[in-house]
């Protein structure tokens, strides 16, 4: 008998001490566990809801911002006399009992909205006598504790709307696309009953039960008196339509990226997250990848990604982490942006970089000959692409066409300490191992890292040498978050330029990607391509004055692909991506740093061009570490040449003078999206004479005198054009080209 009396007590009092003590009125008010978050673009687009702990989603909505509609018809759909009882209404109690017991079966619970919310906040579905118990001491220590508004406010944000979504803002917006303050009466009933049965009333699966709840409910605030005969008539006649259901699930490898973040940083119950994607420029690169991922599909190419950051900002633009992530065959779930792969050639302007800050310069001649390097793992013999040598050649040269063998001579000759130090200044976390475990191949790549920080780690170069964080996060509920710039000086200004000015330069690229490589942008360009061994990654790198750039093309189950490299997989999409990042504006060329000087140099020694010299070129230096002697290799040539020079005009007429470009009934096409500017052919000559300039003609109209390398820049326009060029020889001799006969259509 005690012991029973004991179990009573303990049965009737530990759950009233239980629900007295737990939650305090603080934590009943700052509850944030139900709470979804948002990811909106910076136009306000939103990107995705992601559910909260309990699978739902939900946006906290204030008493205030909720139609008085939905209130007055909650209440009398689910407690009529709220303002009188104390969390527990004990009229509703014995009228559901006597339904009940009258129908053999429960119909009625007769809880009240204080009980309602005990329960949601519980979040346990049980039905026995104790847990009822607990829940009636619960709901009575709520009412204690807060006020009726505030009972309300929380019921209204914890209430079940069906399909995972908690809470009145958030059923508002899925199923009316509106805030719950402008709900109407009609919409205001119809929101009303769900949460009484919220699968039995689900909206996409029962709608006629719903309409039929949503009329009772009307029925009784006409009987109540809360609405007038007029109005009730009116609401009756009018139909309800609900919005189709939205499937917010845009940019998801950067949504993810942005949860990461959130998690990392601890931001505090993020509802709104405002990002700084441009979702209309997203949805334009990832048609970019998918369509030049099917042009590369017979070479077994199957995924691409792509990151594009603010040039001066680093906002992110656009992150398009594969072609698609809901295809699971080529693994479209994995983010190609923060996969490790590796970056191939791609960190050689950070290696020509190092050997600018040791003495060499850009005309600093490099041996492209057969040589063997000892590695921990035994002798290596690096190879270039071409699988040829080139001899001596300029250190512009050597990074702009990517040669191997200088870039392994030059990484030799600080060592791969070095290089691997200052890739960690770079940002490139990825690279973890030791500096003997990479040895020299780190400058082509041997390491695995992220298109994020390889795209990050070329802001050096558009930055003066600066290293600026990328920035993905705007706004986080009201806060505007600062911008936070810790900014990292990597390389000096005149080092960033010059590298800068390396890759941009088309002609110094040319003889290993040729003249018009997708690589050959209209306007100002610094750009680096990168493929790793037998072909399973390939990738292009760069920017502008305004855009950053990133792209990497390959497979994610590691496969080869077919021979497809740098300039034939990831530059086509850099192209197209670039192109359409400039289609409103050009870019400039970025101004050079103070205290760069220049020099006259001869393109075969490299060193300060002698009157003799014949093929010459301007090159840029820093202050004292430069060429200081003149070249001394021409003589030789000159006589041979002042010789020529005597010989008749009939051997004249036997020398070669022809356009090389473009061909003879070669045709061109308008493209009707790029700016006419852009829409622009090279022409060039091929020719052994000694030439003074060249005058070029189209349809007999000059448009242009150029002395060498004598190409010139036309315009195309529609139609048929005659070309001509007519060289001027250094003994005053007129030769004129074979005319060349091209169509250009609309």
């Amino acid at each position: 008998m005690e012991r029973r009396l004991i179990a009573a007590t303990l049965f009737l009092v530990v759950p009233i001490i239980f629900s007295l003590i737990v939650p305090t009125r603080t934590q009943l008010l700052t509850m944030k566990h139900m709470y979804s978050i948002r990811i909106y673009d910076r136009q306000g687009t939103l990107l995705r809801e992601v559910l909260s702990h309990q699978d739902a989603t939900n946006q906290y909505a204030s008493i205030d911002s909720i139609s008085p509609w939905l209130i007055h018809a909650t209440l009398c759909s689910e407690d009529k006399r709220f303002f009188m009882h104390p969390g527990i209404d004990g009229i509703a109690l014995a009228r559901a009992g006597v339904q009940n017991f009258l129908h053999g079966r429960i119909i009625s619970g007769g809880s009240t909205i204080t009980q309602q919310l005990a329960r949601n906040i519980l979040g346990s579905q049980s039905r026995s006598i104790l847990y009822k118990c607990m829940e009636a001491c619960f709901a009575f220590n709520i009412e204690m504790k807060l006020s009726k508004e505030e009972i309300l406010e929380l019921y209204f944000n914890y209430a079940p709307y069906g399909n995972q979504t908690y809470g009145i803002e958030a059923a508002s917006y899925l199923y009316f696309r509106k805030p719950a303050r402008d709900l109407s009466l009609n919409e205001a009933v119809f929101l009303a009953g769900i949460p009484k049965a919220p699968s039995r009333y689900n909206p996409y699966k029962h709608p006629e039960r719903t309409k039929a709840e949503a009329a009772r409910i009307l029925k009784a605030l006409y009987i109540h008196g809360i609405i007038d005969t007029a109005l009730y008539e009116q609401s009756r006649a009018q139909k309800v339509e609900i919005m189709d259901r939205e499937s917010n699930f845009k940019a998801p490898h950067f949504c993810e990226y942005i949860l990461t973040m959130l998690r990392a940083e601890h931001h505090a119950a993020p509802t709104a997250v405002v990002t700084t994607l441009i979702y209309h420029i997203q949805e334009e690169i990832e048609a970019i990848l998918r369509n030049n991922i099917n042009r590369l599909s017979e070479a077994n190419v199957t995924n691409a990604a792509a990151i594009v950051m603010d040039g001066r900002s680093m906002d992110i633009l656009a992150y398009v982490g594969s072609v698609d992530f809901f295809d699971p065959l080529v693994d479209g779930e994995v983010d190609g942006v923060r996969a490790l792969r590796q970056p191939g050639s791609a960190l050689k302007p950070f290696t020509y970089a190092l050997a600018l800050e040791q003495g060499v310069h850009a005309s600093t001649l490099i041996p492209d000959m057969p040589t063997y390097e000892s590695t921990a793992g035994g002798d290596y013999r690096p190879r270039n692409y071409d699988e040829k040598y080139h001899g001596m050649v300029r250190l512009r040269t050597a990074l702009a066409c990517s040669y191997n063998i200088p870039a392994v001579r030059v990484c030799g000759s600080f060592g791969p300490e070095m290089l691997l130090d200052r890739l960690h200044a770079l940002g490139f976390g990825s690279l973890k191992k030791s500096p003997v475990h990479y040895g020299i191949g780190l400058t082509l790549g041997n390491g695995e890292v992220m298109l994020l920080e390889l795209t990050r780690a070329y802001s050096v170069l558009c930055h003066a040498g600066e290293l600026r964080p990328e920035r993905a996060l705007h706004r986080i509920n009201e806060h505007t978050l600062p911008v936070s710039e810790p900014i990292r000086r990597v390389f000096t200004s005149q080092i960033a330029y010059i590298i800068a000015d390396m890759i941009a330069d088309n002609q110094a690229r040319s003889p290993a990607f040729g003249e018009f490589s997708p690589l050959n942008l209209p306007f100002f360009c610094a750009v680096k391509t990168g493929t790793s061994k037998d072909f399973r990654d390939n990738w292009c790198i760069g920017f502008t004055n305004d855009f950053l750039v990133g792209v990497w093309v390959g497979n994610f189950d590691g496969s080869p692909m077919h021979k497809v490299s740098g300039i034939t997989g990831a530059a086509p999409i850099f192209r197209d991506i670039m192109l359409l990042m400039h289609r409103e504006k050009a870019p400039i060329r970025p101004l050079p740093p103070s205290g760069l000087v220049y020099h006259t140099i001869c393109t075969i020694s490299g060193d300060i061009a002698s009157p003799q010299c014949e093929n010459c070129m301007t090159e840029v230096f820093i202050p004292g570490n430069e060429p200081v002697q003149m070249c001394q290799g021409h003589n030789a040539r000159s006589l041979s040449n002042l010789h020529a020079t005597d010989q008749s005009n009939d051997q004249f007429s036997q020398r070669t003078f022809t356009i090389s470009f473009p061909d003879d009934h070669d045709i061109f096409k308008i493209d009707p999206i790029l700016r006419k500017e852009y829409q622009c052919i090279r022409m060039q000559i091929s020719a052994d004479h000694a030439l003074q300039h060249v005058t070029w003609y189209v349809d007999d109209r000059a448009i242009g005198k150029k002395t060498y390398p004598f190409s010139i820049v036309w315009q195309l326009s529609p139609g048929t054009h005659e070309i001509v060029a007519r060289g001027i020889t250094e003994d005053n001799e007129t030769v004129h080209t074979p005319a060349v006969t091209i169509t250009v259509l609309k």
